[in-house]
């Protein structure tokens, strides 16, 4: 079985389709003046070699790209021209094993994305120049194994819609502090609990040092039956300073002050394990950062950890989970969108970076992260910055992918799910229009893999989140089962999401 992601790029040119093969083995790409003019592939079918047509006209400049026999494509990202985005100006490939055309530093153009699994074959528009772009990706079988999306029912007062807000779970309990509905403007400084035994929010009993300002950008870690918020700013880029919240007592404490403890800032983030509190980058009133500082619980006292080197860029948007005692940072936005992935080891007080392999998301910030067991999992983000900064939804993407941090490999988590099927007249394929975008508003259309047979499936429909980035998430375990818990967001509209999913894994 192979799905169908459907061509990105422009309409123009004439439509070409390799089909679906075993693997793909060479990829040739032709740089035309200010564009892609050329590509070609050669796939492999068992034993047999087979040769694609050129598509586009050739040029004196083809760039060859080997593909290893023991390995697959599993990532595509392209870049439209800007104002037309009729014609491919770059094109990057990337292996199972994380072998690469190319890096791109910074970005040429419209970005788009394949990705998802082995990718089998391509497809797309040509003329003398590549219009567009197209994949065919299978999945492994074993895909189905690890868990799936829930949607949880919601009564009473709810946060509502909201995105840039911060969720943590003590007990049967979640609580969701801050966010924003118009950008830029937080909406209240309440704190939400939810039960998870009679799926009914309300608002918490609060006395003592009530936070003082609404705040987006606010990030908050459980610890016992403790909360601990820090960071956020209100609209005129006031901070939040360093909080707790005792979910027994419902007593808020100012533990410090803006002025005393790590340096006031939103979008950074924050994890927890028994003994410290963690909080990495952000941004500041002046800049990004990438300093991570170490709150000790028992000794009510901050420290700075080791500066990370240059390999850690300063960012925003980052994961941040505490994973059998290190410290990992996955991911996040540095002017932007960036995939590398780093661990700090508080025992020996020092950083290291991990080259990454797998079905590896694309470089990404702002999205849904926990940890689960040996995995750090995460859903979504933004893959490219909108125009207007954060008053815009940007580029968002979803999808749901493990990295296990002792194999390094990355894993996707749940196939590319149809919402509806229907026959094309003339075909024996399937159009299934996903909720997997690769950017704004698409579809994916989907190669019949029963030789014509005309099935609906209703069992294997799944639910699965729209679409989202900037949206709150915690490690939870919800019924005995582990997995990510993400509540809102903001979608590729702009608009705001209320929903409240969780991704159960089935053993962890």
């Amino acid at each position: 079985m192979a799905l169908k992601l459907e061509a990105k790029g422009g309409e123009k040119g004439h439509v070409w389709d390799d089909g679906v093969h075993d693997n793909v083995r060479k990829i040739y790409v032709g740089q035309g003046q200010d564009c892609i003019a050329f590509v070609k592939f050669e796939y492999a079918d068992g034993s047999e070699v087979v040769v694609g047509d050129e598509h586009g006209e050739q040029t004196q400049e083809v760039e060859e790209f080997e593909v290893d026999e023991d390995d697959y494509i599993v990532y595509v990202e392209g870049f439209r021209e800007k104002v037309t985005q009729e014609t491919i100006v770059a094109l990057k490939f990337e292996t199972y094993k994380g072998k690469t055309n190319m890096h791109i530093e910074t970005s040429p153009g419209v970005k788009f994305v394949h990705q998802g699994g082995k990718i089998v074959g391509f497809h797309g528009r040509s003329s003398d120049v590549l219009h567009s772009l197209g994949a065919y990706v299978s999945f492994p079988s074993t895909l189905d194994s690890f868990g799936k999306w829930i949607k949880v029912e919601q009564k009473g007062k709810a946060p509502g819609l909201r995105c840039s807000h911060a969720i943590a779970q003590v007990g049967n309990k979640i609580y969701s502090f801050g966010g924003e509905f118009t950008p830029n403007v937080p909406i209240d400084k309440d704190l939400y609990v939810f039960d998870l035994k009679t799926k009914t929010w309300s608002i918490a009993p609060a006395i003592g040092d009530v936070p003082h300002l609404s705040c987006l950008g606010v990030r908050m870690v459980s610890v016992g039956t403790t909360l601990y918020v820090f960071g956020g700013r209100d609209a005129s880029r006031k901070y939040n300073g360093f909080y707790s919240f005792d979910t027994i007592t419902n007593e808020w404490k100012l533990l410090t002050p803006v002025e005393e403890g790590p340096i006031p800032r939103s979008f950074h983030s924050m994890a927890a394990d028994e003994n410290n509190v963690y909080v990495f980058g952000g941004v500041s009133a002046t800049e990004r950062l990438k300093n991570l500082d170490a709150y000790n619980i028992a000794e009510q006292k901050w420290k700075q950890c080791a500066t990370p080197g240059e390999s850690v860029s300063i960012r925003g948007g980052a994961g941040l989970e505490v994973v059998q005692g290190k410290v990992w940072v996955v991911y996040g936005f540095n002017g932007c969108e960036v995939d590398d992935v780093h661990y700090y080891d508080p025992v020996e007080d020092k950083w290291t970076q991990v080259e990454t392999f797998g079905e590896k998301p694309s470089a990404r910030s702002v999205f849904a992260s926990a940890v689960v067991g040996k995995h750090i999992v995460l859903f979504g983000g933004e893959i490219a910055m909108d125009p207007q900064a954060h008053v815009g939804p940007g580029q968002l993407i979803d999808g749901t992918f493990a990295l296990n941090s002792e194999t390094l490999k990355w894993e996707r988590m749940e196939k590319l799910v149809g919402e509806k099927e229907e026959t094309t007249s003339g075909s024996s394929g399937l159009s299934i229009h996903l909720g997997i975008p690769i950017l704004l508003d698409v579809d994916v259309s989907i190669g019949n893999p029963f030789g014509g047979q005309k099935k609906k499936k209703e069992e294997e429909k799944q639910v699965t989140p729209d679409v989202r980035g900037w949206t709150a998430s915690t490690s939870a375990t919800i019924n005995g089962k582990k997995g990510l818990l993400m509540h809102g967001g903001k979608a590729a509209t702009n608009d705001r999401f209320d929903d409240l999913f969780f991704y159960e894994f089935n053993s962890a």
